[in-house]
């Protein structure tokens, strides 16, 4: 019994550190956002070249007030395009893949740089507007 104890204690010290690389990075995700900030306000509702991404989980696609999108966004949203995590995972790893005329001038991320992206900008939405 005390065998199979420590084998389970050594199973969980060896997988631990996994699990932590599993979890997004925040952090990581801010410093991400930086190549974002030029186009895309987080922290107030300002259109740039891009649309702001307050409140952008569960956002239908191109349905911002006032910014002017391109026929292909504006038709993944009348076609119920809904921005979640698998969404915008798909979107970020390649924008003009997912959606060929997109007006969005951005290369691409790699899935991890994505998951901590997410991250971030859900911590900013999870910010209570008087802070």
């Amino acid at each position: 019994m005390f065998r199979a104890f420590k084998t389970s204690i050594l199973i969980l010290s060896l997988l631990a550190p996994l699990a932590a690389q599993a979890e997004a990075d925040v952090k990581n995700g801010e410093k991400i956002y930086k190549k974002c900030y030029f186009c895309h306000t987080l922290d107030h509702p300002t259109n740039r070249m891009g649309p702001h991404l307050m409140d952008l989980q569960g956002r239908k696609a191109g349905t911002i007030v006032g910014f002017r999108y391109s026929e292909a966004m504006k038709q993944a949203g009348e076609n119920g395009l809904i921005w979640d995590d698998a969404t915008l995972k798909e979107f970020l790893t390649s924008p003009k893949t997912m959606m060929p005329g997109t007006s969005m001038r951005f290369w691409g991320l790699w899935e991890s740089q994505i998951d901590d992206l997410l991250a971030y900008i859900k911590s900013k939405s999870e910010v209570a507007p008087s802070e």
